[in-house]
């Protein structure tokens, strides 16, 4: 069996080879490279599982070896290495085909985190629930992901142009695997079905202000 296989594009050899080492933690093989047209020939052979690109590149724009990437193999998980901030550079590599980042410098958890979440998310992809969209699901995980506190569901509907019972289902989907963490709301005496919060993961639950 094929080891899980990274590919990585980046002007900076250093970063190429802080992500080959941290991905042999993990018994993970990784290709590096600072040229487009390698980077583009690895994707060509379809022997890669995951693809990490660097956003801004000396002669090289990552949006467009982004569009180039997802034209050869429009299914191949592209998580975007980048210190950009702006929110509206994050929507378009989004819209463009992106589906997530890792913020530089890279950290050794935030990277295993990432890696590991988009894993099981194309894995999912491959076996999907009926009914599950993953560009929906995507959007449900950016939202929980951009909130440092647990949100209930009538934000989600909002925030993700859903319906409250779409919402449901998603983060119903999401809990049930490992994405997303669901806390039961204190009922402050009121009958019916306990409300939930939610919130992904990756916030530590003493990480939570009690206040």
């Amino acid at each position: 069996m094929m080891p899980f296989t990274l590919c990585g594009l980046d002007d900076d050899e250093s970063i190429l080879c802080t992500l080959e080492a941290m991905a042999k933690t993990q018994g993970w093989f990784f290709l590096g490279t600072t040229r487009v047209e390698q980077c583009l020939a690895w994707v060509a052979q379809e022997d890669i599982d995951m693809f990490l690109l660097d956003y801004h590149m000396p002669g090289a724009n990552g949006l467009d070896v982004l569009g180039q990437i997802k034209a050869i193999a429009p299914t191949l998980p592209v998580l975007i290495l980048t210190v950009e901030q702006q929110p509206q550079v994050a929507e378009e590599l989004l819209v463009a085909g992106a589906d997530d980042f890792i913020n530089k410098p890279i950290h050794l958890a935030d990277f295993l985190s990432r890696i590991s979440l988009h894993r099981k998310l194309h894995s999912s992809k491959k076996n999907p629930e009926k009914g599950i969209s993953r560009e929906k699901m995507r959007r449900v995980l950016t939202y929980l992901r951009s909130n440092d506190l647990p949100v209930e569901i009538n934000a989600v509907s909002l925030e993700c142009d859903m319906s409250y019972a779409t919402a449901h289902r998603y983060l119903d989907y999401l809990v049930r695997n490992g994405f997303v963490i669901s806390d039961e709301l204190p009922r402050s005496g009121k009958l019916g079905r306990p409300a939930h919060s939610y919130r992904f993961r990756g916030i530590a639950s003493s990480d939570i202000p009690l206040d």
